[in-house]
């Protein structure tokens, strides 16, 4: 099958939100208009951090609820005939699954129904999720036996992390052989050192002079953010300075820590999105990420592109991003050393790195995570299992 005449069909449950996930979906629908290749992509939603694209269809959800122990996600319930009609409008020649929600469930039953090949792609890691917000072995097993179940009748497996090959193999019992690894991308148009604004600061009263540590992302448990506290707390009372600022762009049942944290120089800085997150990006020290379950980490590549280098936690995905480059673009730090992550942060609080080197070697090495890149990869490894399902 040449690449220009397949059709994709992509089911998600998460498009609209503000995510790395959703961020990069979009990217990927902006990519496919301008190629030959035919990516739709349905979800159900009311939110609406999302922009209005010919090839993305956005169906009313019957109703909606709070993900259970994920209040930051909505489960959505969609229109079950309307996205039936859709799938038989656009005619897909492969449906692919981004997300094991209702809309994932749905979109693989008509696949299964009309005998379209079905393949998907392991996002997140919700069984370490669901532990991480539960603590309860109980609820990780039972999401652990969802996954297996959920996945088993898909024709391939998409990781965009190598480290997690070897996780969907064990835990979820998917055949290596049907497991592929998507090369990472991010749009490296919107995230980029042009948007450098060291005035923007000012807006949240932090002077320009100062160390700026910056996170991005929900603000919940499953994201390792006490722990980040916890190292943050020991750092700020150790420094000498007090000219160091903890920055976390994004929203979540975390933000009740705002006033309690507020003399620790941890500024929330709410939801930020477009330009205003670009330069946020462009314009801090260096972005910290200590989430140890996100199987890519997709905010490591915008940082990355934004020329700002990167700690981030010897468990998950975003290791192998920093692992892998030949220069030094960032940090891999033990999670069980606290020590080794308060020695660092006062090295940047102190100006005892090479920040200009850092930043030359992230912007440089992000290259590598072009959107064109990934989209092609993408349409190469759908290409190949239909050719491997129908032959």
């Amino acid at each position: 099958m040449n690449n220009k005449d397949i059709k994709i069909c992509l089911f998600t449950d998460t498009f609209c939100d503000a995510n790395g996930v959703s961020r990069f979906l979009q990217d990927m629908a902006k990519e496919s208009l301008s190629s030959k290749v035919e990516l739709n992509i349905i979800t159900s939603t009311v939110k609406n951090y999302c922009p209005k694209l010919d090839n993305v269809f956005i169906l009313k959800p019957f109703f909606r609820i709070k993900m259970p122990f994920y209040k930051e996600l909505d489960l959505v319930f969609p229109p079950i005939r309307q996205m039936v009609k859709k799938v038989k409008e656009l005619q897909p020649d492969v449906i692919h699954i981004s997300t094991p929600g209702f809309i994932g469930i749905v979109g693989t039953l008509i696949a299964l129904k009309h005998k379209i090949p079905v393949i998907g792609t392991y996002h997140t890691d919700f069984p370490m999720y669901i532990y991480s917000n539960t603590q309860l072995k109980l609820a990780k097993n039972i999401t652990t036996l969802f996954m297996k179940i959920f996945y088993k009748k898909f024709t391939a497996l998409v990781t965009r992390s190598q480290e997690y090959i070897g996780v969907i193999n064990e835990d979820i019992s998917i055949e290596k052989e049907k497991i592929f690894f998507l090369q990472p991308g991010t749009n490296i148009k919107t995230f980029s050192p042009k948007y450098y604004n060291n005035n923007l600061w000012e807006n949240y009263n932090i002077s320009q002079n100062s160390t700026k540590f910056l996170y991005v992302g929900r603000l919940t448990k499953e994201k390792n953010l006490d722990y980040l506290f916890e190292i943050w707390k020991l750092f700020y009372n150790q420094s000498k300075k007090k000219d160091s600022y903890l920055c976390l762009a994004g929203s979540g049942e975390l933000e009740n820590y705002k006033d309690s944290l507020k003399k620790y120089n941890v500024v929330f800085l709410g939801h930020k999105e477009k330009e205003e997150l670009s330069s946020l990006y462009a314009s801090s020290t260096v972005f910290v990420f200590p989430s140890t379950t996100d199987t890519l980490g997709q905010v490591v590549l915008e940082s990355l592109a934004s020329s700002t280098p990167v700690i981030v936690t010897n468990k998950g995905g975003p290791c192998g991003i920093v692992n892998n480059s030949k220069e030094q673009v960032g940090f891999v730090l033990d999670i069980e050393e606290k020590k080794s992550w308060i020695k660092l942060f006062k090295k940047f609080e102190n100006g005892k790195l090479n920040q200009e080197l850092l930043r030359k070697n992230s912007y440089i090495y992000s290259k590598n995570f072009s959107i064109t890149k990934t989209f092609e990869s993408f349409i190469d490894i759908h290409t190949k299992n239909i050719t491997i399902k129908k032959g």
